[in-house]
Formats: structure tokens, C-alpha cells, sequence
């Protein structure tokens, strides 16, 4: 009897045991695999610290794995950030400043609170560490930060939802460890891709002859460790004149009159430099001068005639041509242009006709119209 006894508390025992055991399974999350390459989606070079961590406050549910990171020296607000991996923009959501990127294979990573993105276009492509927007507080106002997820999810992008714990490819291993707050305070800093890459854009072209100022805008990819700039000369290479900037401009009229490049160079957050020039761009605002003084001429209306004028003269440019009027006004302007100081002069009645031209250079600077001859027609 006491035999029997015993076994019936264990049959009783066994069941309520192995519930006990699979309840304590399922409220472990089970951790997937990440993408095998993620980023740091935040600027390269610049310490983040991770304001919240796993497991804790509004990372609760699907999006267990998320972090809260924050510059450790700056703003946050407005700071660049970059796709933590190759993909699509797959939804926006203004409300929160939210944007998703889809990378194949339902693996998403999701980047929120931003102030504004670059685009909302959907199926946009991001290349890792481009740009896609920048960090804000929308949908939580007060600290701006980043709350970074990556995640899978079913076919539609939405049921499935599961967050995984995040590494990165700058070393970061963030596993899960139990408790709330998983890696919270710690300061990660993420790492250029590849040598830093400078654009320029102006709408003055290299090559090009300008009488007005031009600006030169140049902005820089994977930098982050500042950049340097000078006009018709290399800037050095020990130091940056303007550290972690990623742009700048230069304006043409800095340097004066005369044929001028522009050279920058750039230091990504690891060393690496890239130095780049744009130009040559010439700037002159001095119109050509024509030194002349006017003659006379006396032909017969059946006479072919070919007349000259001293050419004029500019320094910097050069003369591309000139205006010409041919006529009884002595005032008179017209658009005729031709490129040499020559003219056949076309067959004329009788009377008195005035020659004036007025020199363009190749900058489009424009001197004084001058009568250079007198013409009378027999």
C-alpha cells in the first residue's frame, strides 16, 4: 500500500514537473542568428553609448534584442545614420521617424526616432554605411537617440516579428546575458568601410572662364576623422584643419582673379586619407580693353572690302570675339558677333556708315562700345 501510494505521487509529480521545465524554456526568448555582416548605423569614429539595452523598459516584446544609443560627445540630434547593412528601404513611418530596411530572406533592420530621413521612397536602395537619415526624438521628444532593431519576420514583413541579439562588425558581440538592461553604458564607436570619398558639386565647371563668384560645396563619405582644404596647393597631411567635419565649401573669389584648383583632403575616423582636387576654374571680372583710334575709309559701292581693328586685350581670359555694328547710327548696338578683329564688309549703298564693336571675353566680361572707322560709300 505504501508502494502504491508512492507511485501514484510520482506519476502526479512527473507531469507538473516537465510544465514547469517547458514554461521556464519559453520564457527565455530563443536568440536567431544575425545578418553575418552588420555595421554600427552611427557615424564612424564617434563613441555611442548604448542609453538602454536588452530586455528592459520599451524593450520588452518582439523588439527584446534593441538599442537606445546616444553620442557620448555631442547633440545627438541630427548626427548621420547609415544603413547597418546593404538593402531596401521597405516603410516609413512618419510618426515615430521610423524606417525599415529589408536585406532578403525576411531579415529587416529598423532605425527610429529620426528627425528626417534622406528619402521615403520605397525600394530605394541603401549601400552599408550610406546615409538614410538622421537621429532625432520623434515618437519619444525629450532625448533624442537612435533605437536600432534588427529583426526577421514572415513573408509580409509584419507577423513573426523576432528581434535577434546584435553583432557588429567593429568587434561588438552583445549577446544575451539575462537581466534587464543588457549591455546598457556601454560605448561603442563604429569604423570607416573603406578610404574616404569626396564629392564635389558647383555650379562652375573645371575648365570654365567665370566673372562672377562661384561656390564650391564638397562633402565627404566615409570620413568622420575631419578634412582639410586649400586652393592651388596640397594641404598637409598631419593634421586636419577642421576635425570630424564631413563638409565644407570654398567660394571662388577667395583667391582673387587668376586660374585656381581646389584641393581637399579627408581623413576617415581610422587614418585613412584621400585627397581630391576640382578645377581648374578661372575667375576673371576684368572687362577686355580696346585701345583704338578711329579712321576712315572711302570705297565705291561695287569694291569688295575686308577691314581690321586692333584686337583687344585681356590678360587672364582671352578674348573670345566681338560685337559688331555696321551702320549710319553713331550710337548704334546690334548682337552681330564675329571672333577675329576682321570684317568682309557686305555690298553698301551710298553714304556713311560707322563701324563699332565692343570686345567679350571668355569669362563674359564685356567692354565699351568703340567706333573704330568711318566708312563712306561712293
Amino acid at each position: 500500500m505504501p508502494m502504491h501510494s508512492t507511485c501514484r505521487r510520482c506519476a502526479l509529480i512527473a507531469p507538473l514537473w516537465l510544465i514547469a521545465v517547458m514554461l521556464s524554456l519559453l520564457a527565455q526568448p530563443t536568440p536567431l542568428f544575425a545578418a553575418p555582416s552588420l555595421v554600427l548605423p552611427t557615424p564612424p569614429g564617434e563613441p555611442w553609448r548604448i542609453i538602454q539595452g536588452y530586455a528592459c523598459g520599451t524593450h520588452n516584446g518582439w523588439d527584446r534584442y534593441s538599442l537606445d544609443l546616444a553620442q557620448v560627445h555631442g547633440p545627438t540630434y541630427d548626427a548621420p545614420i547609415r544603413a547597418a547593412a546593404s538593402g531596401t528601404l521597405w516603410h516609413w513611418e512618419a510618426r515615430s521617424g521610423t524606417i525599415i530596411l529589408s536585406h532578403g530572406n525576411n531579415f529587416f533592420t529598423m532605425y527610429t526616432h529620426l528627425s528626417r530621413p534622406v528619402t521615403t521612397e520605397r525600394g530605394r536602395f541603401f549601400a552599408v554605411g550610406e546615409v538614410l537619415g538622421y537621429a532625432g526624438d520623434r515618437g519619444s521628444p525629450g532625448i533624442p537617440h537612435l533605437h536600432f532593431t534588427a529583426f526577421t519576420a514572415g513573408a509580409n514583413g509584419w507577423s513573426g516579428r523576432q528581434s535577434i541579439p546584435l553583432k557588429f562588425a567593429e568587434g561588438y558581440d552583445l549577446p544575451e546575458i539575462g537581466g534587464c538592461n543588457q549591455h546598457g553604458g556601454k560605448v561603442l564607436t563604429a569604423m570607416a568601410l573603406q578610404d574616404p570619398i569626396i564629392t564635389f558639386t558647383s555650379a562652375a565647371l573645371p575648365g570654365g572662364w567665370y566673372s562672377a563668384d562661384h561656390q564650391i560645396d564638397f562633402s565627404v563619405a566615409w570620413g568622420g576623422g575631419g578634412l582639410s582644404q586649400a586652393w592651388n596647393m596640397e594641404p598637409p597631411a598631419d593634421t586636419p584643419m577642421f576635425p570630424g567635419a564631413f563638409d565644407g565649401y570654398a567660394r571662388l573669389a577667395d583667391m582673387g582673379e587668376g586660374w585656381h584648383t581646389l584641393y581637399v583632403r579627408a581623413w576617415g575616423p581610422d587614418g585613412r586619407q584621400t585627397l581630391a582636387s576640382y578645377g581648374p576654374l578661372g575667375f576673371d571680372y576684368s572687362p577686355p580693353v580696346l585701345t583704338v583710334t578711329p579712321a576712315e575709309l572711302h570705297i565705291v559701292q561695287t569694291q569688295p572690302t575686308v577691314v581690321t581693328w586692333p584686337a583687344a586685350e585681356d590678360a587672364l581670359s582671352g578674348v573670345s570675339g566681338y560685337r559688331i555694328y555696321l551702320g549710319p547710327d553713331p550710337t548704334g548696338e546690334s548682337e552681330w558677333f564675329v571672333t577675329e578683329p576682321t570684317l568682309t564688309l557686305p555690298t553698301l549703298a551710298p553714304g556713311v556708315y560707322v563701324l563699332r564693336v565692343k570686345p567679350i571675353d571668355n569669362a563674359g566680361n564685356v567692354g565699351a562700345w568703340q567706333t573704330v572707322m568711318t566708312i563712306r560709300v561712293e
